[in-house]
């Protein structure tokens, strides 16, 4: 793997593993997921606002038309993704969501060949079919078992549909508009959707102690900040179906987290799907399926 392109998929690794404190520091909260969605946005906002405001000022590039409209609909995907997420974990187990999710990786390759162009060769399907089979594993290990609800299923599906599009709309974002004003933009947009949502069902959002806001606060830092800023600044230059397929390593790493900081068991089980989905990254990810496409391209491929 070439220089260059070893930085960039270093970037996403080290995102993901951002991602991984997620569900962790979710587990330390005492408050309904929607809340804590709400708090985590929100307090990302300023964050990003600065960081954007800061960008712009230093490298004087300011956004243009494409790249708010991308962010725009980057944001509300990633907003309805949040509460189909939210509502899914409420109807069903968190083992029949974290089983949808691991198909977030094939719904986004099937986007990428007409936005990108990108055919993943045989060896990345089959690699990342391992993969995908040892996160279901860990999934699986971890819970007592699916309970099928019909409409937890179907919030799940939809999350991850719109997981999918808020990833692909990212990338085709970046060639349009630096990662700093497009993560502010989206934040706010998915924030407003959150609070659209909280206004609507009474959410309590004011009941919060310091250990939530505490945790709300880390969430946006971390996985929030950290992660989403590394992610997302590397879809300028690595294809879009390499991102989720590291992140199927998320549950594993999740569960060695917890083990870790919360005291939480681990069994054999667990570590065999952990160990079977690193694998299986590990060799899907070390040539890239197809190159990314050049901003003429996505341009021709936005007109088309």
């Amino acid at each position: 793997m070439a220089g260059a392109e070893g930085k960039h998929v270093a970037a996403v690794w080290v995102g993901v593993v951002c991602f991984s404190f997620g569900p962790v520091l979710a587990a330390a909260a005492t408050v309904p997921g929607p809340v804590l969605a709400f708090w985590r946005l929100w307090f990302a906002v300023p964050v990003m606002a600065a960081v954007a405001i800061e960008h712009v000022h230093r490298t004087g590039r300011r956004p243009g038309w494409n790249g708010w409209r991308w962010t725009v609909v980057a944001g509300l995907a990633f907003g309805i993704h949040q509460l189909l997420f939210m509502s899914a974990l409420q109807q069903t187990s968190v083992v029949d969501v974290t089983l949808m999710n691991t198909l977030a990786p094939v719904a986004v390759a099937v986007l990428a060949v007409p936005l990108f162009g990108e055919r993943p060769g045989l060896s990345f399907r089959a690699w990342s079919g391992i993969a995908i089979a040892g996160a279901a594993v860990v999934a699986l290990a971890g819970s007592t078992g699916p309970q099928g609800n019909p409409i937890g299923m179907l919030l799940a599906a939809g999350n991850v549909i719109f997981y999918s599009l808020f990833f692909v709309w990212s990338k085709q974002a970046r060639p349009h508009i630096d990662v700093g004003p497009f993560l502010a933009g989206t934040v706010l947009v998915s924030a407003v959707v959150l609070s659209a949502f909280v206004a609507a069902t009474g959410a309590p959002v004011r009941e919060m102690t310091a250990q939530n806001y505490a945790v709300a606060l880390t969430i946006a830092l971390l996985p929030g900040f950290v992660g989403h800023f590394l992610v997302t600044w590397s879809l300028k230059w690595v294809p879009a179906n390499i991102p989720p397929v590291i992140m199927l390593t998320i549950p594993a790493m999740s569960g060695v987290l917890a083990w870790l900081f919360l005291s939480q068991g681990i069994t054999t089980l667990e570590l065999l799907g952990g160990a079977v989905t690193l694998l299986g990254v590990f060799f899907a990810v070390r040539k890239p399926s197809a190159p990314p496409m050049s901003v003429e391209a996505l341009d021709l491929a936005e007109e088309a």
